[in-house]
């Protein structure tokens, strides 16, 4: 008897075929497990076939051309097997190259893929370009510019120093296209000396550091060499701070459903450690139920308005992006609220994390995971003609 699936309604084998198969580009390491996220594409993978798919993880350039195959992992017992199948039609990219050459192999065989006659892919989630490009393509929009924080491209040490006279000495910087809370850099003037800086941040191996009292010179030539001719942004230092000074922010995980439409998997309060300039849980955060959170600091009305101003504001920022970018699957939306109760927007995601989503309720959780998938189906599955994403690797 065919399986009904919950969203789409339309009948599937529970053993799928290897044309319904959704390939999950990781990027290869040594050891076990033998990429990132293992764990949440294991859960993919089990997954997978109450929607019709059968879910694989694989390096693109693990491509045969001649035979349009691939070197696919798949899960055996609370390990990972090998094997050739057929390229997936779909690809739902979730790699973090680790280096540079890592990033050219995984983005050369992405095109590859793409160009293939015998295994031509599509993307199920599409691409947003650096933060600078989609500030200015959200400042463009009179619904969306209002959420954002005043932001300027780092143009060396002068830019920085005139941004510290005009934002009452304080900038935040962040690598325009970095994740995960890597190589941020809060300065500040010293309150006990304001012609010297205090610097703090995370470095590439997003280990926290903190620097004080360095002279205003040294200061900004050591953050310069720190960027390294990486495109990085300046924004105010926003008083991003809870009840006992912890950093944190808001993630909103909206996902395209069974049907294609956006819906709200949840929303979770990223807490940093104390003394960190940042939330990220990559980087040592916590995540908390956000509702509960914003109760404590704002009381009950106001923790209500502001959840419900955050949700219209994913909204009006996932319609601007997809008006310029094109469709997406999900997206990790990421709010400041400041002291004052104002909403900010901080950034897009689109490899957006599941880990604060248990935060939001075993719902949340669960939807984090299924919904990829029901989406998948969706595009697989679709009317002749619909038009679905195709790579274009940046």
């Amino acid at each position: 008897m065919p399986v009904i699936c919950p969203v789409s309604r339309e009948p599937f084998s529970p053993s799928p075929p290897p044309s319904l198969s959704l390939g999950v580009a990781v990027c290869e390491r040594e050891g076990s497990p033998p990429f990132a996220e293992a764990s949440f594409i294991r859960r993919l993978a089990a997954a997978g076939p109450r929607h019709g798919l059968r879910v694989f993880a694989f390096s693109p350039w693990t491509l045969d051309e001649e035979s349009g195959t691939v070197t696919a992992w798949l899960p055996a017992g609370s390990s990972w097997s090998r094997e050739t199948v057929p390229a997936p039609s779909l690809v739902y990219d979730r790699a973090w190259p680790g280096d540079p050459l890592q990033r050219r192999r995984f983005r050369s065989g992405l095109r590859r893929l793409q160009g293939s006659g015998r295994a031509r892919a599509a993307l199920l989630n599409g691409r947003l370009p650096g933060k600078l490009g989609v500030f200015r393509v959200l400042k463009a929009d009179a619904r969306t510019a209002s959420l954002l924080p005043p932001t300027a491209e780092y143009e060396g040490p002068d830019s920085l120093a005139d941004w510290l006279s005009r934002h009452n000495g304080a900038a935040f910087l962040k690598p325009s296209n970095g994740s995960k809370g890597r190589r941020v850099i809060a300065v500040s003037r010293h309150p006990d000396d304001p012609e010297r800086l205090r610097v703090r941040g995370r470095n590439g191996a997003n280990v926290p550091f903190r620097i004080e009292k360095l002279p205003a010179g040294e200061a900004l030539g050591r953050i310069d060499r720190a960027i390294g001719g990486r495109p990085y942004i300046m924004q105010p230092y926003l008083d991003l701070r809870g009840p006992t000074g912890e950093s944190f922010d808001m993630r909103v995980l909206m996902q395209r459903d069974g049907n294609g439409g956006w819906t709200e998997a949840g929303i979770a309060a990223r807490i940093g450690r104390f003394g960190s300039v940042t939330s990220n849980l990559h980087g040592g955060g916590t995540a908390a139920n956000a509702s509960d959170y914003l109760r404590d600091l704002f009381g009950d009305s106001e923790s209500a308005s502001l959840l419900g101003e955050m949700r219209r504001a994913a909204r009006d920022v996932i319609g601007r992006l997809e008006g310029s970018y094109g469709i997406f699957c999900e997206l990790g939306l990421d709010f400041g609220i400041d002291r004052s109760g104002r909403l900010w927007f901080l950034e897009a995601n689109t490899k957006p994390g599941r880990a604060s989503m248990a935060c939001a309720g075993e719902s949340a959780a669960a939807s984090a995971v299924e919904r990829p998938l029901a989406y998948a189906r969706y595009i697989l599955l679709r009317p002749p003609g619909r038009v679905f994403h195709e790579f274009d690797p940046m």
